[in-house]
C-alpha cells in the first residue's frame, strides 16, 4: 500500500469526486406542510407525481411517501380502461 499523496487510476480517469450534497432533515412540520401543498399539486393541480417531485425538488419516492401520509388517493399509471377491459380483466 502506497502513502504518497498521488492519485488513484480511477481518481485519475474520472477527476476528483464531488463531495456529497445531503439534503437537511425536515421536522414534522415542515413535513405537514410540504406534504399538504404537494397533495393540492397533485389532487387539484393534476400533476403527476413526477412533475410533483420536480417541482417541490425531491425524489419520486419521498414524494410518493409525503402523498402517502397525506392521505391522498393515487391515481394508477394507466388512467381509466374502457368497459370492455374491465369485463375482460374478471373472468
Amino acid at each position: 500500500m502506497s502513502t504518497t499523496d498521488e492519485p488513484g487510476a480511477q481518481e485519475r480517469k474520472r477527476g476528483a469526486r464531488d463531495p456529497q450534497k445531503r439534503r437537511p432533515r425536515r421536522n414534522e412540520a415542515e413535513r405537514v406542510v410540504l406534504s399538504a401543498a404537494m397533495a393540492k399539486a397533485y389532487d387539484v393541480d393534476r400533476l403527476t407525481i413526477r412533475e410533483v417531485a420536480e417541482t417541490f425538488d425531491v425524489s419520486y419516492g419521498h414524494a410518493r411517501k409525503l402523498l402517502l401520509e397525506a392521505k391522498v388517493k393515487l391515481r394508477s399509471k394507466r388512467g381509466t380502461r374502457p368497459p370492455a377491459a374491465k369485463k375482460a380483466w374478471r373472468r
